[in-house]
């Protein structure tokens, strides 16, 4: 199984895991949900109302994708 390098990086930490995956598509999908679930505990904290971050998955060095994850929360009124 190959493996796969994902950054998940934003003003405040950075973040890097070496991952095996079955393809890119897999090793993307690994990174994204990581990065969801950093946002969400985040939020969950209170100490902010927005998250952002740059998500890259690497293959052998070469950067193949990049994203940016980003999500908010606001009081319903």
């Amino acid at each position: 199984m190959p493996t796969f390098k994902i950054h998940v990086i934003n003003s405040d930490f950075r973040v890097c895991n070496e991952i095996e995956a079955h393809d890119l598509n897999e090793a993307r999908d690994q990174g994204l949900k990581g990065a969801l679930a950093i946002g969400a505990e985040e939020l969950r904290k209170g100490e902010t109302a927005f998250f952002g971050a740059e998500v890259c998955v690497e293959v052998q060095g070469e950067a193949m994708h990049r994203f940016l994850v980003s999500m908010g929360q606001s009081p319903l009124r």
